[in-house]
């Protein structure tokens, strides 16, 4: 991480003041977007080539969840996969998504492809 600009830096502008008191330009700020790596899975088959594989993976991971969640995988382009993200744990009936929080790890890890996966603790996938 880059250290922080000294306080005397912040002061000093690429611009000097204006004498006669015109606004100063604008300062864009910049940014540096991490991924971090919390932890790892153990897993039978790095790749997947059917949507059973990704359900035996997602399973491996969510186990017995008392919450609706939504997952993404993130797969390069043999289709190994490259890592897991939760985009969303919501209710027990309910789990809100947006499409930007889908397609940013997977921007982040550099993946190919994407399997995503939605859970329901009921195990009822229709509402009565």
């Amino acid at each position: 991480m880059y250290p922080p600009p000294s306080p005397a830096a912040q002061q000093a502008s690429l611009f000097p003041p204006d004498p006669a008191g015109a606004p100063r330009p604008y300062r864009v700020p910049i940014y540096r977007v991490t991924l971090v790596r919390e932890h790892a899975v153990a897993v039978a088959q790095p790749q997947l080539r059917s949507s059973r594989e990704a359900a035996v993976l997602f399973r491996q991971h969510l186990g017995a969840v008392d919450r609706e969640h939504f997952m993404v995988a993130m797969l390069d382009q043999k289709h190994k996969v490259i890592g897991l993200n939760t985009v969303s744990m919501g209710s027990l009936t309910a789990s809100v998504v947006h499409p930007r929080e889908v397609l940013k790890p997977a921007i982040l890890c550099n993946a190919a492809a994407l399997v995503c996966c939605h859970n329901h603790p009921s195990g009822a996938p229709r509402s009565a």
